[in-house]
């Protein structure tokens, strides 16, 4: 019965959501390779298939099945505008975060010089400290390292106050490392840095697929995801703010200048990926219609609605993830990071003292379990917490909300069959 679930999320409501779950193969496989990138929402794959099959066409124009084509993929993108609240012009749609961090880091020459500083943290993801120190090497200016506790693998806030000052043009940070998985101090960092006029750039990488995002409460320069880990097609999300956005350097065609949306689309991605956008709307619109009602506050906008049920999302994985904690606290592993859910996401990375992560991953495959190993591309920052091997890495288990409890005791069982 829809609004009968406002204090919990009702996971098989969920799961029947996913049609990955009707598969075999995925029906016996219990997935922790969610950070990697997520199954996708049924509304997704439905519009997805239909802009495939309907009119794959080059889209806009003035027969009907190129200005449909268009109407679809503009309605993916306002989709995506409002389930962040905020205008579609300050969104764009790129082929992943990495090519959008790469194309923001060349936007911003024109706010770097020699005499400037960029700091970005030790936590991060390879793809936001090197689009930025190519920055650095091309226009001269400084590359600081806010650095991570080796022990812990946290950011002090204490140590940004001390790299922090009038040269900073910009900062760069992960919301959540995809490694640690603690929540960076954002709205700290941001009262801190603006007052002295400098950029405060998000990665939400690690941060979205487990609280969605609420921009206007935050208020960054600018926002980056993926949202092939939150539930549908291969695309990068860059929002950005307007008056940061007017003192960057277009990376689109020079003709396309006057259109917000498309000054720092450098490619464009897949029309049907967009479009298909439109199917995350449905997706959260069904998800507040059964766990709320569709009198609770029906004239909630989709970004309130969204924000209402990421938090039952939270709610439940870190439940799930608590559980995990509990599990494995007598076994011989380190967690990189936080052992207690508290001011953490659900996503555990941790080493053996007696297998190697390779084999930890291989032990739970056999048993039908997907957690890959690696670096994950925060190699600076397994090297700093002391991981000597790094192609071998950590484990890594990550949560979607779609996981239930039956999966967290199979890797239980599985990682105390191998110590």
């Amino acid at each position: 019965m829809s609004g009968t679930h406002k204090n919990h999320l009702d996971i098989e409501f969920v799961r029947s959501c996913f049609p990955a779950f009707e598969e075999p193969l995925a029906a016996k496989t219990a997935f922790f390779e969610n950070a990697g990138g997520s199954y996708v929402a049924g509304p997704v794959l439905e519009k997805l298939m239909h802009f495939y099959r309907v009119n794959k066409v080059q889209p806009y124009g003035e027969c009907e099945i190129l200005r449909v084509a268009g109407e679809q993929m503009d309605a993916g993108r306002q989709t995506m505008a409002d389930l962040l609240g905020v205008a579609s012009n300050n969104i764009t749609l790129g082929a992943s975060t990495t090519q959008n961090f790469n194309t923001m880091a060349y936007a911003c020459s024109a706010i770097v010089n020699k005499h400037s500083e960029v700091i970005v943290t030790e936590q991060d993801h390879e793809a936001n400290i090197g689009a930025w120190e190519r920055l650095c090497r091309r226009s001269g200016a400084k590359l600081v390292i806010w650095p991570a506790d080796p022990v812990t693998g946290e950011l002090s806030l204490e140590s940004f106050e001390q790299l922090l000052n009038k040269n900073t043009a910009i900062v760069c940070m992960t919301h959540s490392s995809n490694i640690v998985g603690t929540i960076n101090p954002v709205a700290e960092v941001i009262s801190l840095a603006r007052p002295l006029g400098c950029r405060i750039i998000v990665d939400g990488v690690s941060f979205a697929p487990h609280q969605w995002p609420d921009i206007p409460q935050l208020q960054p320069d600018a926002y980056c995801f993926s949202t092939y880990k939150t539930y549908a097609t291969h695309l990068g999300v860059m929002y950005t703010a307007t008056d940061f956005a007017q003192s960057l350097d277009p990376q689109c065609h020079y003709f396309n200048e006057g259109y917000p949306q498309k000054r720092l689309d450098g490619a464009g991605p897949d029309h049907a990926a967009i479009a298909a956008l439109d199917g995350l709307g449905d997706y959260f619109n069904a998800s507040y219609h059964h766990h709320f009602g569709s009198t609770d506050n029906s004239d909630n906008s989709l970004y309130e609605k969204t924000q209402s049920i990421a938090a039952l999302m939270h709610a439940h994985e870190s439940e799930l993830c608590a559980q995990l904690l509990s599990g494995i606290k007598d076994l011989p592993l380190r967690i990189i990071g936080r052992n207690r859910m508290e001011g953490r996401e659900a996503n555990i990375a941790l080493t053996s003292e007696t297998h190697t992560s390779q084999a930890l991953s291989k032990a739970l495959a056999a048993k039908d379990i997907a957690a890959g190993h690696g670096h994950f591309y925060a190699l600076r920052l397994l090297e700093k917490a002391g991981i000597k091997d790094t192609e071998d890495g950590v484990l890594r288990i990550s949560f979607s909300h779609y996981n239930n409890a039956r999966d967290v005791e199979r890797v239980l069982e599985a990682l105390a069959a191998i110590h």
